[in-house]
């Protein structure tokens, strides 16, 4: 495979949603916290290129400064109107993708969501580290993280608190079979 770092970031409820059933009235980038997002800032730029779905670039619908953005969909041509260099809209594949970046020379991508791209790359055991913050935050019924059962393990590296209310980002990295 290629030698690229690939880091999953995701905010999340406590009771384990990254968005709640009804995404229209409540967004996922309207519920999390300042402190996350700029959390997710100050981690998107450090690592430079974004791999997300189309589900989750239609909630931000623009290019974000000093990030490459990789938007996978199976209808590129829906994004015509999207002329900015820093967005790639593609059908190819996890592995396809991470070949043609590390062929530029990345090192490192963050996987910025939604659920199913979080579990295409999980399925095939392409995610090396989880920062995943959680909120305090209860939505009873949502999205969840994964939306297929997984079975990989990680090890804790570091927490960090980011605001008084609980807001807390967890950092994981996978452990390897021996």
């Amino acid at each position: 495979m290629t030698n690229i770092k690939v880091t999953l970031i995701a905010a999340m409820s406590i009771d384990g949603f990254i968005a709640p059933a009804d995404k229209e009235a409540l967004p996922s980038t309207t519920w999390t916290s300042k402190e996350d997002w700029q959390f997710f800032t100050r981690q998107s730029k450090a690592i430079g290129t974004m791999i997300l779905g189309s589900k989750t670039f239609e909630t931000i619908k623009r290019a974000l400064p000093e990030r490459q953005m990789i938007v996978m969909t199976s209808h590129q041509e829906k994004y015509s109107e999207f002329q900015d260099p820093s967005l790639i809209f593609t059908g190819e594949s996890p592995e396809e993708i991470l070949s043609n970046l590390a062929k530029r020379g990345v090192k490192e991508v963050a996987l910025c969501g939604g659920s199913q791209i979080y579990t295409l790359f999980m399925q095939r055991n392409l995610v090396d580290e989880l920062i995943l913050t959680v909120e305090p935050y209860v939505f009873g019924q949502g999205i969840k993280l994964f939306n297929e059962n997984l079975d990989q393990r990680f090890t804790l590296v570091k927490q960090e608190k980011l605001n008084e209310n609980g807001t807390i980002a967890f950092f994981y990295k996978r452990i390897l079979e021996k």
